[in-house]
């Protein structure tokens, strides 16, 4: 995968902060619903303040994460080499875009069905019914505005998650061990991050069951953890083996198979 440029990649930069910033606002509909089923009530800000308030957020947190992953990225062999191919007239990647749906989607069903079946076995074996509202499971949020929420979550978090937090923590490693060079040293590197950054990913998802209760019981935290932590290895492993735009793609198909498509199946298209 080539990532060396010569100069920083603003460009690149820009395109990133920009789609992560403006998508965040497809995200509302979505989670008034959330609020509706565990409230009963509407949020209080109007729907302008919401707006707003949300491109604040993205834009205060994607800037620097975006920065700082482009910046570290060429050292450590990571970043987005498509993009940054396309915009910045960067190397060619050795490999096609068109390379990357294969897997991408591959592992997007792969750890969409793995999550499915975590969560059956929390409602079948355990009786754990509690709403999961990171798989949709048993949310009846309109289908659509699940859909919404899933153009945003792809670039917000594959750029903070894995450009931004995973590189960083490759980028640590490398330097404190000294292993830059070291086949099996790297090899280390990048899955204790792959690991750390998963473990998190499934982690800061408990705060979605916040929205029903807090705090939130232990089982219910473990089982948020456990469905999440499998889909964030598949990305990260997307992420260094093949580039942010492919863990981007990966995470947009999961999305779409357990946002919209599991919502259509269970409720169909009236809900």
């Amino acid at each position: 995968m080539a990532t060396e440029v010569s100069r920083y990649p603003w460009k690149t930069l820009l395109f990133l902060v920009s789609v992560g910033t403006l998508t965040g606002p497809l995200i509302i509909p979505y989670a008034i619903g959330l609020n509706m089923i565990a409230t009963g009530h509407q949020p209080p800000e109007s729907l302008s303040s919401l707006v707003i308030s949300r491109l604040i957020q993205n834009l205060c947190f994607l800037a620097p994460a975006a920065a700082m992953g482009l910046w570290i990225g060429p050292e450590i062999g990571l970043g987005a080499p498509y993009l940054q191919h396309w915009l910045d007239d960067a190397p060619r990647p050795r490999e096609p875009f068109s390379s990357v749906v294969g897997p991408a989607f591959f592992w997007a069903v792969a750890t969409a069905i793995i999550a499915f079946a975590i969560d059956g076995f929390f409602r079948g074996v355990l009786r754990i019914d509690f709403p999961a509202p990171e798989i949709h499971a048993r949310i009846n949020v309109p289908w659509w505005r699940s859909v919404l929420a899933s153009f945003w979550a792809p670039w917000a978090e594959e750029v903070f998650d894995r450009l931004f937090l995973l590189s960083l923590l490759v980028w640590l490693v490398t330097k404190l061990f000294h292993v830059s060079g070291n086949r099996l040293g790297r090899w280390l590197a990048l899955s204790s991050a792959i690991l750390a950054t998963s473990l998190y990913y499934g982690w800061h998802h408990i705060s979605n069951e916040a929205i029903f209760v807090s705090p939130v019981p232990a089982i219910v935290a473990v089982r948020t953890v456990l469905i999440i932590t499998p889909a964030g290895i598949a990305l990260g492993w997307m992420y260094v083996s093949r580039g942010l735009e492919a863990a981007v793609l990966c995470h947009f198909i999961m999305d779409l198979l357990v946002h919209g498509v599991r919502p259509i199946v269970e409720h169909g298209l009236t809900t």
